[in-house]
């Protein structure tokens, strides 16, 4: 039988349930002592790190393993960000993600990214543990903060040209990107990079095809390369306004409230991206 640990708000630096070292199957009772069951240690201020759209995630914490079984992660979400004015998805965490597993006696870090494109400067930002679960126990609910400078209107994706991916559900079978071409000039190229979501397992592109390409605003030639997971646009002549580019026969793999990054790049210079969830 599992066993359901409550749910407990965590205040200080290192925070938990009571450990223990008993056999499968035990009636464990819960205690909030520094002996955690699952220990959650905050990186506290972690504002002296800029969060920003170009940014590797940032460690705001770790979990600890104090129990004598694997715990899998069910999930770990931004609960909140500042005082409630700041919409929670800005923010996502990157790792660990559902799935992931912490042996007994290790640690994993939590690391959070940007999910849009704002930046709203020095925040208390609070994470929640939805759940983590072993043969024998589950905890649910467990929350720390981390102060963090949130940055993410600067970075790679500044919107030189003006680039936008769609977000996907989980059944998604189509997605979409747009960038304006004006600067282009003719036979231009613009390097669309999906490897983010692709190698992360979000989502697959792998059997997307120069067939499944569709060009809507623009006269020049798309293709694709599964390989690097690539889509380049070649312009023709001296384009103007918007060009939107929807691709067919993606697989949709992360689950809901996943997000990843597709970069943008042109031989004129210009870099951008977009953040896009799975919804």
């Amino acid at each position: 039988m599992v066993l359901v640990v409550g749910t407990l708000l965590l205040v200080g630096p290192s925070f938990g349930f009571s450990s223990f070292a008993a056999d499968r199957g035990t009636d464990i009772r819960t205690a909030a002592d520094s002996n955690a069951y699952l220990g959650i240690e905050s990186a506290g201020d972690v504002s002296g790190t800029e969060l920003r759209a170009d940014s590797d995630p940032l460690r705001v914490g770790t979990l600890v393993n104090n129990v004598d079984e694997s715990l899998e992660v069910q999930d770990v979400t931004i609960q909140s960000i500042g005082d409630g004015s700041v919409d929670d998805s800005l923010l996502a965490v990157a790792s660990p993600t559902t799935g992931d597993t912490i042996a007994a006696g290790d640690a994993t870090n939590v690391t959070i990214d940007c999910a849009a494109k704002q930046s709203v400067g020095p925040q208390n930002v609070v994470i929640r543990v939805d759940g983590v679960e072993g043969t024998t126990i589950r905890i649910a609910e467990p929350t720390f903060n981390a102060t963090v400078d949130i940055q993410c209107g600067q970075g790679k994706f500044t919107g030189a040209a003006t680039f936008n991916a769609s977000d996907v559900t989980t059944d998604s079978t189509t997605q979409t990107v747009s960038f304006s071409v004006d600067g282009l000039g003719n036979k231009g190229v613009a390097t669309i990079d999906f490897s983010d979501p692709q190698d992360n397992g979000g989502v697959d592109y792998s059997s997307v095809t120069d067939t499944d390409l569709t060009v809507q605003g623009g006269k020049g030639g798309v293709s694709f390369d599964s390989q690097s997971s690539q889509l380049t646009y070649t312009a023709q002549g001296n384009e103007k306004g918007t060009v939107t580019i929807e691709l067919s026969n993606i697989d949709v793999d992360g689950p809901t409230g996943e997000s990843s990054q597709v970069t943008y790049s042109d031989t004129s210079d210009r870099t951008d991206g977009d953040i896009f969830e799975i919804r």
